[in-house]
């Protein structure tokens, strides 16, 4: 028995679809550039040179981890779901929880080591483990969705918009 399967033609569907995609994942991401530093300095009473200097810690540890999720991506195995999709499966729930403890209030009346802490931590977590682990599959799919060049140009071209619409 031969099964034939028919794929629908790649179109604006999935361009729009890649596009609010990664329009969520960049929404969290320029919110925290805008706003994290007005949290910790004003709200939590950390001094803006500990959290710059935090803040670029997370900044050098991330472009490491960046390339060593490229290389856990590349190894993955291929699954019913391709190799991407799995790890957002996997980690949409750590990202999102990463990225409300970022932002705790309720951590006011510690000791400042403990704030520093917390904040080296969590940031460290949101945005170099989880942040990262999401957005490296996904701006990877695009070479698996298509085998057309001009359909990964479109959308990368689709994904760059969605990286402007939260910043505007």
């Amino acid at each position: 028995m031969n099964r034939s399967t028919t794929v629908r033609p790649f179109g604006i569907r999935d361009k729009v679809g890649y596009l609010f995609g990664d329009f969520g994942n960049d929404f969290t991401f320029i919110f925290s550039t805008m706003m994290l530093m007005k949290f910790y300095t004003d709200v939590m009473g950390v001094s803006a040179g500990v959290v710059g200097f935090i803040m670029t810690v997370v900044r050098i540890v991330d472009a490491f981890t960046d390339v060593t999720m490229g290389r856990i991506c590349d190894r993955s195995r291929t699954t019913a779901h391709g190799k991407f999709k799995p790890w957002l499966l996997r980690i949409c729930g750590p990202v999102a929880l990463a990225s409300f403890l970022i932002y705790q209030s309720g951590l006011v009346g510690l000791p400042m080591g403990v704030k520093v802490a917390y904040l080296f931590v969590t940031n460290i977590l949101w945005g170099s483990v989880f942040y990262t682990a999401v957005n490296i599959p996904y701006g990877s799919m695009a070479s698996a969705i298509s085998e057309d060049p001009d359909d990964r140009q479109s959308l990368s071209t689709f994904r760059t918009w969605a990286a402007l619409w939260p910043a505007l």
